[in-house]
């Protein structure tokens, strides 16, 4: 009877496991449902069936500590902290640095960083100073610290709409486009991250 108990148990811990959305505390549930069952099947002399318990368990205690290690936070540097709380909020501390550590650090004056009808090759992000943003030879915009450039065409991956120069010493970090879409294969949940974080900054340029 309690054996019983003991299966119905880990049954209960399954269904559980499966009705919870983090993928965390479905691991750990499950896990735990894989514990009891393999209590059962002992108690029940099944020890085929606890060495496949174990091994499963063993399988979602390492992805547990794995999901534990990559939540953890990290350090955000005080001199980009409110890039990270009023750009990059939705990404955890341990993605943003991840990202930004990608890119590369630029400076430029009275440059044409972007020529209208170009294909872009780089996303960039505004640190320091003031970019203008001319269409047909019409300022339309100034861009400052916080600012992406040339997200548009990153976006939709058609050659830019306008010129944009940067106006007497600018400072700004760029990423590789290509190197970012790889994320679309490799990492899709940091990928519609990043993509939300583009979308958010366009929509509030119409807006402006």
């Amino acid at each position: 009877m309690e054996s019983n108990i003991i299966q119905h148990l880990g049954y209960i811990f399954t269904f559980l496991a499966l009705s919870v959305k983090d993928v965390l505390w479905l691991r750990v549930i499950l896990a735990t449902a894989q514990i009891i069952l393999g209590v059962y099947q002992f108690v029940e002399q099944r020890y085929d069936v606890v060495f496949w318990n174990a091994i499963f368990t063993f399988v979602n205690m390492y992805h547990i500590v794995r999901i534990i290690n990559d939540r953890k936070p990290v350090k955000v540097p005080n001199e980009i902290q409110d890039i990270y709380k009023n750009i990059f909020f939705n990404l955890t501390s341990k993605e943003f640095m991840y990202y930004w550590n990608l890119g590369e650090f630029c400076s430029g004056i009275n440059d044409n960083i972007i020529n209208k009808g170009e294909k872009q090759e780089h996303l960039f992000l505004i640190l320091e100073g003031e970019a203008i943003v001319n269409q047909n030879s019409n300022k339309i915009a100034s861009l400052s610290r916080g600012n992406f450039i040339a997200e548009i065409s990153f976006l939709t991956q058609e050659p830019a709409t306008a010129d944009v120069f940067l106006d007497k010493n600018v400072k700004y970090i760029k990423w590789n486009q290509e190197k970012i879409r790889h994320f679309q294969t490799t990492n899709i949940g940091f990928w519609s991250k990043l993509h939300h974080v583009l979308t958010r900054d366009l929509i509030k340029k119409i807006k402006s």
